[in-house]
């Protein structure tokens, strides 16, 4: 057993854990399930996943791991909008907004924070690949990150770092650097995740 499966074991162990899971409700499963379906129609790796025997893999894990899926795909979303809004975001972390009128003042809050709240949930889905290999909440999204922004010559951001800290310094940065760092932070993340669920099938077969 690898090191990711054996933490994988190691933490569905812990009673807290198993706890919070069974905190869901029971028709979270039928959402689990509709995932599953909605992934087999694209072909995605959580198609094979399943595909693969993962019916092996305890529930919990499960429900963890496409919710994981959920917050790479959400962060991939993110980019999109991050690079749209780049504009925007910038003149909102920078500008006086009280000087502008109340209409343009409104409408760059507005889409700055729905930027904002768009990389909320998709790091709050990232959480659970957290749980599955023993972190602290959001180390695997910050150190993704991190990561790709030092390779790019950009200071790292710090672990506890708001989603809000978060835009904010990509936003100041170059956009170019900025999105060549959340590319590479996805691809990381992505690949991530299926090395867990990888370990995931191991942990259990």
């Amino acid at each position: 057993m690898g090191g990711v499966a054996r933490r994988i074991w190691r933490v569905l162990r812990a009673r807290n854990i198993i706890e919070v899971i069974r905190a869901l409700s029971p028709s979270f499963d039928a959402k689990v399930q509709k995932k599953v379906e909605e992934a087999a129609t694209k072909r995605s790796w959580t198609y094979y996943l399943f595909w693969w025997r993962l019916d092996r893999v305890p529930y919990q894990v499960r429900v963890m791991l496409v919710n994981a899926e959920k917050g790479s795909a959400g962060f991939r979303s993110f980019i999109d909008e991050f690079q749209r809004r780049h504009d925007t975001l910038r003149r909102y972390f920078t500008e006086d907004l009280h000087a502008l009128s109340e209409e343009e003042r409104r409408r760059i809050t507005e889409e700055a924070k729905h930027v904002i709240k768009q990389l909320d949930k998709a790091v709050a889905l990232l959480v659970y690949a957290d749980i599955l290999t023993d972190k602290e909440p959001k180390s695997t999204f910050i150190s993704a990150l991190n990561d790709a922004l030092r390779a790019e010559g950009v200071p790292p951001l710090p672990v506890g770092a708001s989603t809000e800290s978060i835009v904010r310094h990509l936003a100041l940065m170059d956009p170019n650097v900025a999105l060549r760092g959340l590319r590479n932070a996805v691809t990381n993340l992505e690949t991530q995740i299926k090395t867990i669920s990888e370990a995931a099938k191991e942990a259990y077969s």
